[in-house]
């Protein structure tokens, strides 16, 4: 059995500090921070800084892997914190022309390679008019993953952003 459980939310909302937590409650042991974001922008190395700040007491190994995240050595004891899903999809479709059942698959073999996976991910992104075909393409392909993430994880958490 699989424990993945799955935080779900608008950006920044506060689903990366409640993921951290899930983790931090549940164990001491070997705390894994998989990041899958590729930096691009000023803005991405501002949250990557956030992040990095906020779990610094947090005890994590932090390991940068985009898409071959199948592929990782992880201890069996490890409580693996997927930062994110939507990140790892775009990655999967933008650069290796993939798509999001394989991104599942990805996910699934790494969650066997863990006692626990705490997946991000994010939801209530629209298909929109103003966004080409591409990104529409993306938007439906990550609701897809995160339909199928919900039906794998034991618990899921729906988190709103603050108004």
């Amino acid at each position: 059995e699989m424990d993945i459980q799955l935080v779900l939310g608008p950006n920044s909302s506060g689903k990366s500090l409640f993921a951290e937590n899930l983790i931090t409650e549940s164990s001491n042991e070997h705390r894994i921070y998989l990041a899958t974001m590729i930096p691009q922008t000023h803005e991405n190395h501002k949250r990557i800084q956030k992040h990095i700040l906020q779990r610094a007491d947090k005890n994590f190994q932090t390991i940068e892997e985009p898409w071959n995240i199948h592929l990782i050595e992880i201890p069996k004891n490890s409580f693996v914190l997927l930062e994110d899903a939507s990140n790892l999809l775009a990655n999967g479709i933008f650069i290796h022309h993939s798509d999001y059942q394989e991104c599942l698959k990805r996910i699934l073999a790494l969650a066997k390679k863990c006692k626990k996976l705490v997946i991000v991910s994010i939801d209530e992104l629209k298909i929109s008019s103003d966004y080409d075909s591409k990104t529409n393409d993306y938007i439906e392909q990550l609701h897809s993953l995160n339909i199928l993430l919900q039906e794998k994880a034991l618990y899921t958490k729906f988190v709103k952003k603050d108004s």
